[in-house]
């Protein structure tokens, strides 16, 4: 019954064609890294060990906090702009990998000069140097935005697995002859430029040339992305702040073993993205529909609930043979944490579809000021619950923050009071 609910539903959509194709290139993107990623991720793990594991943790978790700068917020912004005017593609697309280059470098910056100011540890200086090239590299994904446009993700999964498989067979063969971390480093963020000579090459130099920086255009995409920037560096503080925090309260070890349970429970948040870039064309498409506009948002809700909760239960039930059969008995400390982080993907499933909704409603301004609440709690409550329960602490005050940032918020917004009653409507997805 609920199958045929859905795909009742489904047929409603007349680019169902396109949708499905599209959808299905993102999916084999996604599965492909999963198997093969979990694969390779384990080994590195293994091979690394907690301390050296935690090194690389805790440089990847600085460079996030600090990719929002080179991301800017602009991918959904620019993917609609494409949409509503494809004549002026290449001003947009050139003006984005701008702002992205100028955000890398300042984020590169940012890093290295945090690392060197606050640890001795001249390798961990060098890992997050040589992380921190990976926002750079992936200013060429402003490729990404006129593929996503045109519903054609295909080429984008085949350059980015490409690179992918090769950086994998990298890592694998330095581990096989014993490498240093420094190297696997190296190999880990190749990826990021195979990548782009991959997007290079579907798109065509000469597309690529024909990109124009506008500086009048900068203003104006920096006006309307600025709560997107904001709210990209809260919610990726509050995503990654807890393993900085866990990293002076209690040490590199630590925050390799709390890697563990994150990764474990990240590994699913491909699904939110790929359905909700899928159907954003269609959802912008539909704005001047209400009705139907909020049916696919209701089923989009509905289908984020029914997945998240799903894999959260069985995890739940497992998460010690997964993370022992795995990771090894060396990490068994991260086995409870991941049964309290694995509960967070719910909200994380239904924050990523209705920032999308956000964007497309106008309402970019929540987006902000719900992740700044969201990271005040995270913050508060990694204070009190790391000293005392160490990683265990830091799942609960991320499940907590992400409850109320992602559902709890909207009920107390006149203006997104709408969004709270869907998604708690979704609970019943059952429900027509």
């Amino acid at each position: 019954m609920i199958i045929a609910n859905l795909y009742k539903k489904l047929r409603s959509i007349t680019d169902i064609k396109r949708l499905a194709i599209n959808a299905f290139w993102l999916f084999f993107d996604r599965f492909l890294r999963l198997g093969v990623g979990l694969i390779v991720g384990v080994w590195v793990a293994r091979y690394l060990g907690p301390l050296s594991f935690g090194k690389l943790n805790y440089a990847a978790a600085l460079v996030a906090l600090m990719s929002a700068l080179s991301t800017l917020g602009l991918d959904q912004v620019i993917i609609k702009k494409i949409i509503d005017d494809p004549s002026s593609k290449f001003r947009f697309l050139g003006t984005a990998f701008f702002l992205r280059t100028v955000g890398g470098m300042i984020a590169l910056g940012i890093c290295c000069s945090y690392v060197a100011i606050t640890d001795s540890d001249r390798t961990l200086l060098i890992i997050t140097l040589i992380v921190s090239l990976s926002p750079i590299f992936s200013c060429f994904d402003v490729i990404d935005y006129e593929f996503q446009a045109n519903l054609q993700s295909k080429k984008t999964v085949i350059a980015k697995n490409t690179a992918f498989m090769i950086a994998s067979a990298l890592k694998s063969i330095l581990i096989i002859k014993g490498f240093s971390l420094t190297i696997i480093v190296i190999a880990i963020v190749s990826e990021n430029f195979l990548g782009l000579l991959g997007l290079i090459m579907f798109y065509g130099i000469k597309n690529v040339m024909q990109w124009r920086i506008k500086y009048d255009l900068i203003i104006g995409l920096l006006k309307e992305c600025w709560p997107l920037i904001l709210s990209s560096i809260i919610v990726l503080l509050y995503m990654r702040v807890d393993q900085i925090m866990i990293d002076n309260f209690a040490g590199h070890n630590a925050v390799g073993e709390y890697s563990v349970s994150v990764r474990v429970t990240e590994l699913w948040y491909f699904i939110p993205m790929i359905l909700t870039s899928t159907l954003y064309p269609r959802l912008v498409n539909l704005y001047d529909d209400k009705e139907r506009y909020y049916k696919l948002v209701s089923f989009l809700l509905k289908v984020l609930f029914f997945i998240s909760f799903s894999i959260a239960l069985v995890v739940n039930f497992f998460s010690v043979e997964i993370v022992t059969m795995l990771f090894g008995q060396v990490y068994k400390e991260a086995a409870f944490a991941l049964n309290i982080s694995i509960w967070t993907g719910v909200f994380v499933f239904w924050g990523v579809g209705v920032n999308n909704i956000l964007v497309i409603e106008n309402l970019n301004i929540h987006n902000f000021k719900k992740s700044v609440l969201g990271l005040s709690i995270n913050i508060i409550l990694n204070f009190l619950f790391i000293p005392r329960y160490g990683i265990n602490g830091a799942a609960i005050a991320t499940l907590i923050s992400q409850f109320f940032a992602s559902y709890l918020y909207f009920a107390f917004q006149r203006s997104t009071r709408h969004i709270f009653y869907l998604q708690s409507r979704s609970i019943l997805f059952f429900i027509k």
